[in-house]
Order: C-alpha cells, then structure tokens, then sequence
C-alpha cells in the first residue's frame, strides 16, 4: 500500500510553506470504509516483512510530457527502463531514449548516474544517523489514515476481481503538520480500490482539492495536481505497479510548468535468492 500513496508526494512537488484549506464540515464517515483500509495497512506491512520490492526485476516505459502556455506539448521524453534492485533498493536503469539506443555518451552519463546511486545506498548503510530526514517522504500508517474520513462507494470489478471502491477526504478542522509533505496530504481526495481477496491496494485516483498556495502565495501556486497508480499480482502472490499517471500545474515565481509522466512496468521476472 505505500506505493500508492508515495504516488502523491509525486504528483505535489514544490511543497515547502503550502497553505491548506480544509472543508468547514465533516461528513458521516463509514465504519466498515475504515476497517477495509486498516486491513489494507495489514497487508502492507505483510509486504514490507517479506520485502516484496526486492524480490523481482521489470522493463519500465516511461513518457514525460511538457506542454506550453496553450496547452500544446512542447518537450516529450520517451525512454524504456530496466528495474532492478541494488541493495535492497529500486534502481530505473535507462536502456532508450525516443525509440533509439544511447549513445556512448549517454551510457556514460547512465554508468556515473548508477555509481552515484550506489555511493549514496552505502553511505547511508554505514552512517544512517547521519542521513536527512525525508521532509518530503509519506509513510502508510495510522496517523496517515486519521487525516481522512473513508466512505465504501460500491463493491465491483477491477480487472476482473471484485473490489472495495472508498472514496477520502481531509477530515474536517486543523490536521497535523509536521513536515512540508503534510500541507498536501491535508488537501488531497480521491478513491481506493481495494482488492477483496488479499485487501491490496489495487488502484488509487487523486487529486488536490483547489490551489495550494506556495510560500503564502509569495513563490507561486499548484493550481492543479491529480494522477493514480495501478497494481496487480505479476508474481503468484507478489503485486507491483502496473501504471502510473501523474498530471501537474505549478507556477513558480514568473514559471509556470504543465508537466504530465505516465508509467508502465511489464515482464516481471522473479531473482532467485
């Protein structure tokens, strides 16, 4: 379930000294919403014990769209990724860029990107203390939960399995802010679906609720942010991410950047330990 929500912090970027509104009344909040998620947390960390991510290797297509002050795509970037873990940790390793080959050049840049990685897994792994704090990282656990208030739309097929379909809202009132993260997580809604079988997260939708204010208004504003990510079993028991769509508007100072990324992961293949 983390993945699903890490997919916000991908999609409200820029988050430092956001201003969040909340709504000024609370409606009924269903019960059983709630347990169905609390279960889907269960499954999580089911899925962090056996460290699932870990276990397997993928091909990756990944589309970054640019588009003008028209609306016009201005900038496309199109290029197929190997996914492999390093050290217990995901790694996108570049194979094309707009359908050709990289060139000797480019695969140097790659080769230094990757040593990069590296270095930074092991200086974290043998200094961890000394490792920043991620301000902007979301963690799937109960305090994430109670800053929405659950509601079980229907009971339908996804892909061809049944499942829950919750919708979240901010609850209502000052919820806590700890981090730059939180400013948008207080402002975000959409809808879960949530496998009936293994209670895995199988598709979230969200989207900001209004602008987002940056720096009190003074550095810019997100005047749109919204995607979802899907996930189903690729490996008998083992689910992943399958796609992944994230749309955003942000004006930053005199910039304004319309940014749209799609994601999809294909041919898993288990690593024998």
């Amino acid at each position: 379930m983390l993945a699903a929500w890490q997919v916000l912090g991908v999609a409200l970027l820029a988050l430092g000294g956001l201003h969040a509104a909340v709504p000024t009344q609370e409606p009924a909040t269903s019960g059983e919403a709630r347990d169905l998620v609390v279960k889907a947390l269960e499954r999580f960390a089911w899925n962090e014990e056996h460290r699932f991510e870990t276990r397997h290797r993928s091909l990756m297509l990944r589309e970054v769209r640019r588009f003008d002050s028209d609306g016009r795509v201005e900038e496309e970037d199109l290029g197929d990724y190997e996914v492999v873990p390093i050290d217990g940790a995901p790694y996108e390793r570049r194979l094309t860029i707009n359908g050709r080959l990289l060139s000797e050049e480019e695969q140097k840049g790659e080769r230094r990107r990757e040593a990069e990685f590296r270095e930074e897994l092991r200086r974290a792994y043998e200094a961890p203390d000394d490792a920043e704090e991620d301000d902007d990282g979301i963690v799937f656990n109960e305090e994430l939960v109670g800053r929405y208030l659950f509601t079980l739309e229907a009971e339908e097929l996804l892909r061809g399995r049944p499942s829950y379909r919750i919708s979240f809202r901010p609850r209502a009132g000052r919820l806590p802010v700890r981090r730059r993260i939180d400013y948008a997580l207080n402002k975000a809604r959409g809808q879960v679906w949530i496998d009936q079988e293994t209670f895995e997260a199988a598709r979230v939708e969200f989207a900001l609720i209004g602008k987002v204010r940056l720096w009190w208004g003074v550095a810019g504003t997100i005047s749109q942010a919204r995607g979802s990510l899907d996930r189903g079993p690729v490996l008998a028991d083992i689910w992943a991410r399958l796609q992944l769509e994230t749309y955003t508007d942000v004006r930053v100072f005199f910039s304004r950047t319309r940014r749209a990324e799609l994601r999809q992961w294909r041919d898993f293949e288990l690593i024998v330990e």
